[in-house]
């Protein structure tokens, strides 16, 4: 699956999901588990040298591996420093396309690409609590 495919599937996957918890630890727990159900592999804290960790790393299972997108979460939407990580993460080979996870719709049009690599956004989903029935 090349890597614009894998990360659209990444991102149906994600718009379908409900979160319990808007924090990024739980944000990327919940995506890692959903994908991981998928079928897709997943890697946690991936490390791209010089300090920089991708909070989760996608791709196939082998021997289908033709692509992995990284999964960051921008929760509170994106910045100059985000940017920077972000294209510090896109300049990494294992890196072929990237997924943003925001809580809100960001005002400002997002790029395409970022650092040469394919860039998506979706929204984290609260899930909605249900109290008792009365």
């Amino acid at each position: 699956m090349h890597a614009d495919l894998l990360a659209q599937r990444v991102v149906e996957l994600i718009e379908g999901a409900a979160f319990p918890h808007l924090d990024p630890a739980s944000v990327i727990g919940v995506i890692a588990l959903l994908l991981a159900g998928a079928g897709l592999v997943t890697v946690r804290d991936y490390a791209l040298g010089s300090g920089d960790r991708l909070p989760l790393l996608v791709a196939e299972p082998f021997p289908r591996v033709e692509a992995s997108i990284g999964i960051v979460p921008a929760l509170a939407g994106l910045d100059d420093a985000t940017i920077a990580r972000l294209t510090r993460y896109a300049q990494h080979p294992a890196v072929d396309g990237l997924v943003v996870v925001g809580a809100t719709p960001n005002p400002v049009p997002m790029p395409r690409a970022v650092g040469g690599v394919p860039l998506r956004t979706v929204l984290a989903t609260p899930s909605r609590a249900t109290g008792p029935a009365h």
